[in-house]
């Protein structure tokens, strides 16, 4: 017997579409389907396969509401989800696309239905585990949203994100240790983040162990020296180490850098009414206002510096001032 010779895609094509046309859909799909295990990604046969079956939710549609996702097109994604809703009530992905969409749109407790719903249907998808973590956390349930984290955790111990997220909310319950060991375990799988570095330092610094936070603070600027807030934090933990010398070189040298940033002249001006040097603290508290006129907190500052010091009418003025910009801030949102 000879050799049996394979057919050509082209082959292949053929005969499904000439199955198709005479109806013989069984047929049309058996070759559009080899012809997809050889060439996944064949668009004539992926077409016919659709062609068939046009009731039917693929992958690829998947893929392009994921696409039209990450290109901001969130409109359309919200419209197209809930459309494929309507006939595939099952598809996780789906409400998972929603509920991110809600999310970005501010609508959290929408979002939170949408994941909910997503979780019921794939409970051990570490991504929508943490998708409903960060839903519960946005409508205010911090209990709910860890429980979610540590699931995500329990799946693959290995997600970072979740290893954050859940850290940081233990650190809110003042769960210091807990929290630091979620950290820490995020640090060994992303020794490079920034942001995972900072975390650890935080919870060093909030459990007292300044000198180690103060090391990691500068392994983060090791790897950026462009994030003001690191150089912040690193000042308040040098101040707290009983170095407030060191402490003011660091806020001297982030004002001087970065002279627009308001926190820095803002968390200055704490310092230094701290210390007792109040005409720097009220020319940093002022230079704050003058970047951000509309932001309180440094007017309020300036007013409570004021008081302590003994000029009452000075500090109702100023505070008068806060209430109004407080009232504006109001407004705006």
């Amino acid at each position: 017997m000879g050799n049996q010779k394979s057919l050509s895609t082209k082959d292949a094509l053929k005969f499904a579409k000439k199955a198709e046309e005479t109806g013989d859909k069984e047929k049309a799909q058996k070759y559009f389907e080899a012809i997809l295990t050889t060439y996944p990604d064949n668009e004539d046969a992926v077409i016919g396969i659709k062609r068939l079956n046009p009731n039917s939710l693929f992958r690829s549609d998947i893929d392009e509401l994921k696409e039209l996702f990450k290109e901001s097109k969130f409109w359309e994604v919200e419209v197209k989800c809930k459309n494929y809703l309507e006939r595939y009530p099952e598809v996780q992905e789906l409400y998972s696309l929603l509920g991110l969409v809600m999310g970005i749109k501010g609508a959290h407790s929408e979002a939170l239905s949408h994941f909910k719903k997503a979780a019921e249907i794939t409970p051990l998808n570490v991504s929508v585990q943490f998708n409903l973590g960060n839903a519960f956390k946005f409508t205010g349930n911090n209990k709910l949203a860890l429980q979610s984290f540590m699931q995500a955790i329990n799946i693959d111990p290995k997600y970072v994100p979740a290893l954050s997220n859940a850290g940081l909310i233990l650190m809110v319950e003042k769960k210091y240790d807990a929290a630091l060991e979620l950290f820490t375990a995020a640090a060994h799988l992303m020794p490079d983040s920034v942001e995972v570095l900072c975390n650890v330092a935080g919870a060093l610094r909030e459990k007292g162990e300044y000198e180690i936070a103060i090391h990691h603070y500068r392994k983060a600027i090791e790897l950026d020296a462009t994030n003001a807030q690191v150089f912040l934090d690193m000042a308040m933990c040098e101040k707290l180490n009983d170095n407030p010398a060191e402490a003011k070189n660091i806020y001297e040298l982030i004002t001087t850098e970065d002279p627009l940033n308001t926190d820095a002249h803002n968390s200055f001006g704490n310092f230094l009414k701290e210390t007792g040097e109040l005409e720097e603290a009220i020319s940093h508290y002022e230079r704050a206002i003058e970047l951000e006129p509309t932001n309180p907190a440094p007017v309020n500052n300036l007013g409570i510096l004021y008081r302590d010091d003994g000029q009452d009418d000075k500090a109702e003025e100023v505070f008068e001032l806060a209430r109004e910009k407080f009232r504006e801030a109001k407004k705006v949102h």
